[in-house]
């Protein structure tokens, strides 16, 4: 099963995100997979979990709470393909094994806090696995 996190701007650019292994921790620290350098993100806000074909994403404590299609994560949640993942103030599409192809409007406040990142020099922010960073 290939999962990718699929962060969109208004403009139409998106940058892909690849779940770089079974179990995957999303937060503002440096050794987190997917490594946001927001205040916003928890230090280790969620862990995507990916076991016999199934994918489940649960919040770890985050002070601002994790949130799939709009409705917070109070323990554990199964996720498909076309669910929106909120973690701080960006918002990610899960795209699963390529589905859903057409991946638009998913982002639309994305714009604004990416811009805040501009000065920050994505290359070489990447995380523990050196293969997701925002």
């Amino acid at each position: 099963m290939d999962v990718n996190l699929v962060l969109l701007k208004k403009n139409g650019d998106r940058r892909d995100f690849r779940m770089p292994a079974a179990i995957t921790i999303i937060g503002r620290r440096a050794d987190c997979d997917l490594h946001i350098p927001l205040k916003e993100v928890s230090r280790r806000h969620c862990e995507l979990e990916l076991n016999s074909g199934t994918l489940k994403i649960r919040d770890l404590n985050s002070s601002n709470g994790t949130f799939v299609n709009g409705l917070k994560v109070e323990q554990e949640v199964l996720v498909k393909a076309g669910d929106t993942l909120q973690v701080g103030p960006l918002t990610l599409l899960i795209q699963i094994d390529g589905c859903p192809v057409n991946v638009t409007g998913a982002g639309q406040n994305n714009d604004d806090v990416l811009a805040s990142l501009d000065d920050l020099d994505l290359d070489n922010l990447g995380g523990a696995s050196g293969t997701m960073q925002v």
